[in-house]
């Protein structure tokens, strides 16, 4: 999507589906977006739209009964998709938080 920038996140086809009820919701279909060094990103959508849903895919913060069915999001060459559990997580916001105070 953006050529010629810091792009620090890439989401590509993001689907996130949550079991409810003996039934399989998808909240998010096919969403797509970079966001890039300097710039600001705004999450702009009606009630219910998957805004909270979308963010808390990128941070972790999923409810237990929910997954990214498919798609990929990058952060700095890391794959988030690959983060399960929430110990991954934990895990990875450590390790970027050692780097942080390494470069400052």
């Amino acid at each position: 999507m953006t050529e010629n920038k810091n792009v620090i996140l890439s989401a590509r086809d993001i689907v996130v589906e949550f079991d409810v009820r003996d039934r399989v919701l998808t909240a998010i279909r096919g969403v797509s977006l970079d966001l890039v060094e300097g710039e600001v990103l705004a999450l702009v959508g009606e009630s219910g739209s998957g805004k909270s849903v979308l963010t808390k895919t990128f941070t972790g913060m999923l409810e237990e009964n929910g997954r990214v069915a498919s798609g990929s999001i990058d952060y700095r060459g890391q794959d988030l998709t690959k983060l399960k559990s929430h110990q991954d997580w934990a895990q990875f916001v450590e390790l970027r938080l050692q780097l942080s105070s390494k470069i400052l």
